[in-house]
């Protein structure tokens, strides 16, 4: 029998793992640029499975931040575990002065790539609030510093003497948070902007050890601005005169301006005590919850306090999954407007380890059936209390992986998607990731991956069918590129249709151009480039065929006398164009339901059978083009 591996040796694999796959990362996206880069790339360079470096980093973000070389320590770690409640927390100590890594190189990367730029602004937004929580929980000797009237210490600290004059018994709440919040940007405001700096200079022409050393002396002069900006701010408490109204720009703060930030000016509250008359606060109600503070989410905890019900009440109203008397019903939801309380969706997701969003991948947003397709899930999707996350991706295969690897990142509960280019093994790190996937478009031919389209190939067979019985004979295909797709399918149908009436199918009469409104007028004008002329032309969506519209027009083409056009898909314009398009019907918003549909079936394991397909008929739209 197999012996356990101890702990020591297990954690020892997993960080070896760790690092591996977050160098080979690097050395690729060095090599590379980051955006061009994708998981499953750096899992083969790895030697491991996509799933392997989901687990390590949930986000391909962190494979790069996994290097990060300037940042020495996490600024609200310090602040709770400084000695005594007393210990400095200088600016220029959150950096280091020997960076860890080549600064050059991770910071060429950085540059590169806008999408690390965005995310390095969010980590810092992560950090300045958790300082924030820091900085207001007050130890008890502090706040009793503060009520004995103990000199607190300047912002160039970050002291905890500082800290009790602006952390009150109303801790996180109140005016004591938002002065902590507003040290915590004071901090980490010019930090981040000297880090970034520094990182531009070094992947330009800077030494590295100039660009940290100039980054420092930055440091150092804006602790020395906010020390003498802020003192006077940290230091007010007591009586009017040291009020924040009492305050002028000798203290940091412009005369005539009242308080900092547009706070109204209550005396009193610095020590934790109720305002007095004439103070300039408004009185309370007694019975009345005070308000969130302005970018603060009232909790379920309030409405139920302001309610004067349980929080599980509360929850059993906003859900439905428990009866609840209609008088206290009526009482939650009163409070719940009253305080404009929503549902934290992230903190549920917690809960039922669903994110309770589903992503829908599209190769261009632009074309009308897409929307109408996204219409289609949302009428399914809204009700079950799912949102969607739609990617764009023009239909290039790398946008099609990048996508993919977002939904992942994203921790979708489902994912629709539209293929174009994407190949079977693209689709494997979401199957791994147990996430349920339907195709839109193509053939069964993946297990775990159920598929849901229109009748492509029937459907291009019954709009050859419509135009032979017309008359045409030398009948054109405008299809996307390498017929891949759904376009792929609806050229067989086409050739069959034509096979089966006797009438040849040259390849000269299939062109392969852009989905798209340009792409349909260029194919078209290169088959009105022949020596022989078609007289009839099928395109493989209505945008296609209005672009064929265009150059019939330029041509001085009598359509359909001269030259028959057909679409697929009967999107809105269809019948708006002059003379109106004949097509077929692709029912978007039904293809979107029945997709919606088959996703919360997986999600509720109503379905046994590891992948289904389901076709949507199509449908004859007779107008006057053909």
């Amino acid at each position: 029998m197999p012996t356990q591996q101890p702990p020591a040796r297990r954690e020892r694999k997993k960080a070896e793992t760790r690092r591996a796959i977050a160098d080979a990362a690097l050395r690729l996206f060095a090599l590379r640029g980051f955006d061009a880069v994708t998981v499953s790339e750096v899992a083969e360079a790895a030697d491991v499975s996509a799933k392997t470096v989901f687990n390590y980093f949930p986000v391909k973000e962190q494979l790069f931040y996994e290097h990060e070389p300037l940042l020495a320590g996490d600024p609200a770690e310090v602040v709770r575990h400084r000695p005594g409640g007393r210990a400095a927390v200088a600016l220029r100590g959150l950096l280091r002065a020997n960076p860890a890594g080549d600064l050059a190189l991770f910071g060429r990367v950085y540059r590169g790539s806008d999408t690390l730029r965005a995310h390095g602004r969010e980590l810092f937004a992560a950090r300045e609030r958790a300082l924030a929580e820091s900085l207001a929980e007050s130890l008890a000797e502090s706040l009793a510093e503060t009520a004995t009237g103990s000199p607190a210490e300047p912002l160039a600290a970050l002291s905890a003497g500082a800290l009790a004059g602006s952390v009150t018994e109303s801790g996180a709440d109140g005016m004591g948070g938002l002065r902590a919040r507003i040290l915590a940007a004071a901090v980490l405001g010019p930090l981040r902007q000297v880090w970034e700096s520094i990182l531009l200079e070094a992947a330009g022409r800077v030494p590295p050890a100039e660009a940290v050393a100039r980054g420092v002396r930055t440091l150092e002069d804006a602790n020395a601005v906010l020390s003498s900006a802020f003192e006077g701010f940290l230091e007010g408490r007591g009586a009017s005169e040291g009020s924040l109204q009492g305050r002028g720009a000798s203290e940091g703060f412009p005369q005539g301006r009242g308080a900092p930030l547009g706070l109204p000016p209550v005396a009193g509250l610095a020590e934790g005590r109720e305002p007095a008359e004439g103070s300039g606060a408004l009185p309370q109600p007694l019975g009345e919850q005070p308000r969130a503070v302005r970018g603060e989410r009232p909790s379920i905890r309030r409405v139920a306090g302001l309610a004067g019900v349980s929080a599980t009440t509360v929850s059993h109203t906003l859900n439905g999954r428990r009866p609840v008397a209609e008088e206290t019903r009526r009482r939650v939801l009163r409070a719940i407007e009253e305080l404009g309380y929503r549902p934290n969706v992230l903190a549920r997701g917690l809960r039922t380890s669903r994110s309770q969003t589903i992503g829908l991948i599209i190769p261009d947003i632009t074309n009308p059936f897409y929307p109408a397709l996204a219409r289609g899930l949302q009428d399914v999707l809204g009700p079950a209390g799912y949102d969607q996350i739609i990617s764009n991706t023009d239909g290039v295969r790398r946008a099609e992986q990048a996508a993919i690897e977002q939904m992942i990142a994203r921790q979708v509960d489902g994912l629709a998607f539209a293929v174009f280019h994407t190949h079977a093994e693209d689709l494997l790190p979401v199957i791994g990731a147990g996430i349920p996937v339907v195709r839109l478009g193509g053939r069964l031919a993946q297990r775990g991956v159920d598929v849901v389209h229109s009748d492509d190939e029937g459907g291009a067979a019954e709009a050859t069918r419509h135009l032979l019985a017309r008359g045409y004979r030398r009948i054109a295909f405008v299809c996307g590129p390498a017929a891949e797709g759904p376009a792929a399918e609806r050229v067989a149908g086409y050739r069959a249709a034509l096979a089966e009436a006797g009438v040849p199918a040259g390849r000269a009469l299939v062109e392969h151009t852009a989905f798209s409104r340009a792409g349909g007028a260029e194919g078209v004008a290169r088959l009105l480039d022949l020596p022989e002329l078609p007289d009839a032309v099928l395109c493989a969506n209505d945008v296609m065929a209005i672009g064929a519209l265009d150059v019939a027009a330029l041509r001085g083409l009598r359509v359909p006398d001269d030259l028959a056009v057909m679409g697929f898909d009967d999107i809105d314009a269809a019948g708006m164009v002059s003379p109106g398009l004949t097509t077929m019907a692709n029912p978007a918003r039904e293809i979107g339901r029945a997709t919606a549909t088959r996703l919360l079936e997986r999600l509720n394991g109503t379905i046994g059978e590891p992948s289904t397909e389901l076709v949507i008929p199509a449908r004859l739209v007779r107008r006057h083009s053909a």
